[in-house]
């Protein structure tokens, strides 16, 4: 193998170390954050008569940290939803898996109450795998929801603490 051979491949592993998720030794054990998720619902909708609807389904989206890196950028989150939306008003709860690059979860329920089209709420870590495992706190969110498309964003701002 010549020296020029050599050099390449130690630029190469290096690049891809460079370029890794952080590592959970790089996650603070607690800390504070805020982000938001855009989604679409997928599900059942039924109309129980003229002033109300029941939505239960998943509205799963791409999770970034505000601060364009950290705790839960560019995470999945998958969330399930059941929404009895009564003369306009949301009354909504459910449960999240946050998954990041690394495969590791966070699990999350939460729940909301409000005039449709936004639907502000309270969420709480309640475990998770790999480097979350035995993660808590507390967060507050806000479900917005696009007109009748099945689209929306949730805000969510918070606490969490690892063990």
């Amino acid at each position: 193998m010549s020296r020029n051979t050599s050099i390449v491949r130690a630029l190469a592993i290096a690049a891809l170390c460079f370029s890794l998720p952080a590592a959970a030794a790089d996650l603070p054990k607690k800390g504070t954050y805020s982000g938001h998720y855009g989604w679409t619902f997928t599900g059942q909708v039924q109309q129980l008569g003229e002033d109300r609807v029941i939505y239960a389904g998943v509205v799963p989206g791409v999770m970034f940290n505000d601060k364009g890196k950290g705790f839960m950028h560019k995470a999945r989150v998958d969330c399930t939803i059941l929404n009895d939306v009564n003369k306009g008003r949301a009354n909504a709860k459910g449960t999240c898996v946050v998954t990041d690059a690394d495969g590791d979860k966070i699990f999350v329920e939460w729940k909301c109450t409000g005039v449709m089209p936004a639907c502000p709420g309270t969420e709480r870590f309640v475990g998770g795998t790999g480097k979350y495992k035995g993660i808590s706190g507390n967060q507050k969110f806000q479900g917005n929801f696009i007109g009748d498309t099945g689209a929306g964003w949730s805000d969510w701002k918070g606490e969490y603490k690892i063990p």
